[in-house]
């Protein structure tokens, strides 16, 4: 249905078509790519694990939060640094509320508070975001396809948040696709763990990302894995 829009003058009203639902993202689009998401962040390992990424000269995607560890302003060195360093900074809602069981007002703001720290820290808001929980339904997406988010998911889940300092429970999930060689041919990968976990960010990652290259992966960021340009990460 389109929405009339009236204007003055003898102009003929213009028609404006309703947003789209958000796309859901599971899975890279790009055979060969592999992209390793941090949720729950920014904290205190946040700053390490960019350290380790820039030795290894890989990006990775973050999902931050604006109040879950800690406030998005206490870290935004460590924010700003990511951008910079050109991972990809993503929204994971304000403070990892579940969306689908909020009213339409509390799920806008939840958008709105990171939005407008994401401007005050970067200079601008993302357009990618992972709903809490991967939580989802057709409001939700509506809301999202309204704010031009897309909303990611994964397809590979480390599960760390249920045995945060069980270093191989984490990787023996990156070893059982890294090491089958049938799938460096197939769609890429998008990992999901939490940069709030130490074992995570500063054990499993670097291990994870080695053997990746290793085997002959590319890690990129989320846009990157589904040839999306850079440009189209982020808006104002």
């Amino acid at each position: 249905l389109a929405i009339p829009i009236t204007s003055s003058g003898s102009t003929p009203p213009v028609l404006q078509k309703p947003s789209e639902p958000a796309t859901v993202i599971t899975r890279c689009t790009i055979p060969g790519t592999i992209a390793i998401t941090f949720d729950d962040g920014p904290f205190l390992y946040t700053n390490g694990l960019l350290d380790i990424l820039q030795s290894r000269n890989v990006k990775a995607t973050f999902f931050f939060n604006g109040n879950t560890y800690g406030r998005i302003e206490d870290f935004a060195a460590s924010v700003k640094r990511a951008h910079q360093d050109g991972h990809q900074v993503a929204s994971h809602t304000w403070d990892h509320k579940d969306l689908t069981l909020l009213s339409p007002s509390e799920a806008v703001t939840e958008l709105t508070l990171l939005e407008d720290a994401f401007r005050k820290i970067i200079g601008v808001r993302p357009t990618y975001l992972r709903p809490p929980f991967g939580s989802l339904n057709g409001p939700v997406l509506d809301l999202l396809g309204q704010r031009n988010y897309t909303a990611v998911l994964w397809d590979q889940d480390t599960q760390d948040w249920a045995h945060p300092t069980n270093f191989d429970a984490s990787y023996r999930v990156y070893e059982a696709f890294l090491n089958n060689p049938e799938e460096l041919g197939q769609s890429g990968h998008i990992v999901l763990q939490h940069e709030v976990n130490q074992v995570t960010a500063l054990q499993v990652a670097p291990m994870a990302i080695d053997l990746a290259l290793v085997r002959g992966y590319k890690v990129v960021t989320v846009g990157e894995c589904l040839g999306d340009p850079k440009s189209n990460w982020y808006t104002v």
